[in-house]
């Protein structure tokens, strides 16, 4: 059919004929945009189609990480999450998140239309998109997709997976994950982790004005977080509760009581950062030989909270005041040569870099130990004051294989250069070596993670202590007594590095302080380092004696 064998409506005779032109025109057009617009919504349903919608309520599970006492040290694996159901959702909660984000949430099917026609209008008298008008189901679209470009064609591609998710899940379904997913600063992902960061708190025992701050954080989360900025936080509070009398949520008299309510904020938790990296390097590696899944396990560590503060504290009071000194530690249980602390820089915020592990360094005069060890093992005299004398009694190659037995793997040097402790370890290295001083010559093999269980509690992993002897017990007895000390720290010869060790039956402790580009070091840290590794060993001492029946 061709447009002059169409036959008009019947109401278009009716008109006079001045107006028939322009009603049949007007018709033509109708008629034209109708298909246009039926092609568009065709076009994205068919494009949110393409997205797999079971990722909605599909979270990041975090792996939760404890100390060796079962106290939690951080997340890793993930994000900061810890998920809710729908009955941990307190209805102020629920009622609150409606007023300030989308107040007719359970009468539309994910689209507010009047809201969006009015955004629409907005945008077009600004000529660019300020205004989004998206509804929790919106939000919880771009926020599960990543939609993030601020145009027409990502809003319309937002409105249509809007109605998917709407199609199917209900709506308590839709606002605990968009509760659990969406992110309210501070590194919180989800509401779990918010009212933990922030009150110390389950969402269940938020009162309605904690309710009301985390609810107004969600628009800025950097802005309006308590922790960068109290007033305004306070204001969007006051703002939600405000509003919530006006819709009749709650009484005008309780939001005015709840906007005077003080904000009790948690102070925020000091991160082991250097130990959660360890551990994570850890577990990545376990993983690799195993078939465990990565997300929302439970991993028991080694980690004594307790000592890694003290560690960590101690040593910022020794390296901050001078620029750029660096140090790294390691504490280990040498009975069961469990890792029990561990600084790995500076800074290990700003640093990635593993000194701990990592970094090869000459040990120097440090060795000493070692060689009064050896010696004995070998049915040689140990030599207070003269390493040298000592080494020289057994060839070059058996002090290699005895440095080897005792954990450290070179490179190794020749004669008396090895005597003087011109071979390179780590901090991890030289604290595995220590502990088979401490342990009547056995070593065990170190460990960082105990247990390992799944999102169900069900156990994966456990570690199997072991330990093979490497020398004799009156041998590995003899640093001790030559020394007459079981604390001792050494410069180098070129005064660029400073390691502490310490060996006792509690703690098998070592500390390296220098810079990454060789610079001497201030040779009065050494007492400061002695006195920090006592420090750490008598505080074990006192826990095993008040642990005792």
């Amino acid at each position: 059919m061709t447009w002059q064998e169409y036959e008009e409506p019947e109401f278009l005779e009716r008109l006079p004929l001045w107006l028939r032109a322009a009603g049949r025109l007007s018709l033509r057009f109708a008629i034209i945009g109708l298909i246009l617009l039926a092609m568009v919504a065709v076009y994205y349903w068919l494009a949110a189609s393409r997205y797999d919608i079971e990722k909605v309520v599909e979270m990041p599970e975090r792996t939760l990480l404890l100390d060796r006492d079962g106290k939690e040290l951080g997340a890793i694996h993930g994000s900061s999450r810890r998920l809710v159901e729908r009955q941990d959702i307190p209805e102020h909660l629920f009622r609150a998140l409606l007023t300030r984000e989308d107040r007719d949430f359970l009468k539309h099917h994910g689209v507010h239309l009047r809201g969006a026609a009015r955004a629409a209008l907005r945008n077009l008298t600004d000529g660019e998109m300020t205004q989004g008008a998206s509804t929790i189901t919106m939000q919880l679209a771009r926020n599960t997709f990543q939609l993030r470009a601020l145009s027409l064609h990502r809003k319309f591609l937002e409105i249509a997976i809007a109605r998917r998710i709407e199609d199917n899940y209900s709506k308590d379904e839709i606002v605990t994950a968009y509760l659990n997913r969406i992110y309210f600063g501070a590194g919180s992902y989800g509401i779990g982790q918010a009212a933990h960061t922030y009150f110390g708190k389950t969402p269940t025992e938020l009162t309605l004005s904690e309710a009301a701050i985390l609810v107004g954080i969600i628009r800025a989360p950097h802005d309006f977080s308590p922790r960068n900025d109290l007033d305004a936080a306070i204001r969007e509070r006051d703002d939600v509760l405000q509003k919530m009398a006006e819709q009749g949520h709650i009484s005008t008299h309780n939001a005015q009581l709840f906007q005077q309510a003080p904000v009790h904020l948690m102070l925020p938790q000091e991160k082991s950062t250097d130990a959660i990296r360890c551990v994570r390097r850890h577990l990545n590696e376990l993983l690799d030989k195993s078939d465990f899944q990565a997300g929302g396990l439970t991993v028991n560590s080694t980690i004594d909270h307790g000592l890694q503060t003290m560690a960590r504290q101690g040593l910022d009071e020794i390296i901050l005041p001078t620029p750029n000194l660096q140090a790294s530690l390691i504490a280990i249980d040498p009975i069961s040569a469990a890792i029990l602390a561990i600084v790995t820089a500076r800074d290990p915020d700003s640093s990635q870099f593993n000194r701990a592990f990592d970094t090869r360094l000459q040990l120097g005069p440090s060795f000493q130990p070692f060689l009064y060890a050896f010696s004995t093992e070998r049915g040689r005299l140990a030599i207070p004051g003269q390493p040298i004398q000592t080494a020289r009694q057994l060839p070059t190659k058996e002090l290699i294989r005895l440095a080897k037995r005792v954990g450290f793997t070179g490179p190794f040097t020749e004669g008396d250069e090895l005597a003087r402790g011109n071979l390179q370890t780590t901090t991890l290295e030289i604290a595995t070596a220590l502990t088979c001083l401490a342990n009547g010559g056995n070593k065990p093999d170190t460990y960082l993670i105990q247990e390992l269980h799944d999102a169900k509690g069900e156990l994966l992993f456990q570690h199997s202590q072991t330990s093979h002897p490497v020398l004799d017990s009156f041998a590995a007895s003899t640093p001790i007594d030559v020394l007459g000390k079981n604390t001792w720290s050494h410069l180098n010869a070129p005064r660029t590095d400073l390691w502490t060790l310490h060996t006792s039956s509690d703690l098998s402790l070592a500390i390296w302080i220098g810079y990454d580009e060789p610079e001497k070091v201030p040779a009065q840290l050494a007492q400061a380092t002695e006195n920090l590794a006592q420090a750490m060993a008598q505080l074990l001492t006192t826990r095993k004696a008040e642990s005792s029946p």
